[in-house]
C-alpha cells in the first residue's frame, strides 16, 4: 500500500510537471509515519506517549526538509504549493487507514486462514 501509493503519487505529478521528486519524498515518509500510527493496538489511548512525539518530530523534519531554504538545498527538494503540501497529510491519513484496515481484516479472518506463525 505504502508502495502503491507513493508509485501514483510520483508519476501523477511527474506526468502534471510538478516537483514529483519531492513529491515521493513527503509521500513516502508521511504514510509510513501513518502507517507507524495505525498499527498500535489501541488507536485512541495515550499508553504510548513517545511514538506520538516520535511521529510528530519525524513529521516537522520532513517538512523542514521541504519547507525551509537550508534544508532544500541539502536534499535538493523544491518548494511545494498548498495543494502539494496537503498531499502530506492525506499520505498520513491513507497509512493509517491502511494499517487500520489490515488489522481489521486480520482480526476478522478465521482462525485457521490468519496470516502469521501458528502455535504448535
Amino acid at each position: 500500500m505504502v508502495t502503491a501509493g507513493t508509485l501514483a503519487v510520483g508519476v501523477w505529478a511527474q506526468q502534471a510537471g510538478r516537483p514529483w521528486q519531492t513529491l515521493v519524498f513527503l509521500v513516502l515518509g508521511a504514510t509510513q509515519l501513518g502507517v507507524a500510527l495505525g498499527s498500535r493496538s489501541r488507536p485512541r489511548s495515550l499508553a504510548n506517549p513517545g511514538l506520538l512525539a516520535a511521529v510528530a518530530l519525524a513529521l516537522a523534519l520532513q517538512l523542514g526538509g521541504v519547507l525551509l531554504p537550508a534544508l532544500r538545498s541539502l536534499l535538493a527538494t523544491e518548494a511545494l504549493a498548498p495543494s502539494d503540501l496537503a498531499l502530506g497529510w492525506w499520505a498520513v491519513c491513507w497509512g493509517w487507514a491502511a494499517m487500520r484496515s489490515q488489522n481489521r481484516l486480520i482480526r476478522a479472518a478465521p482462525e485457521g486462514r490468519r496470516a502469521g506463525p501458528r502455535s504448535r
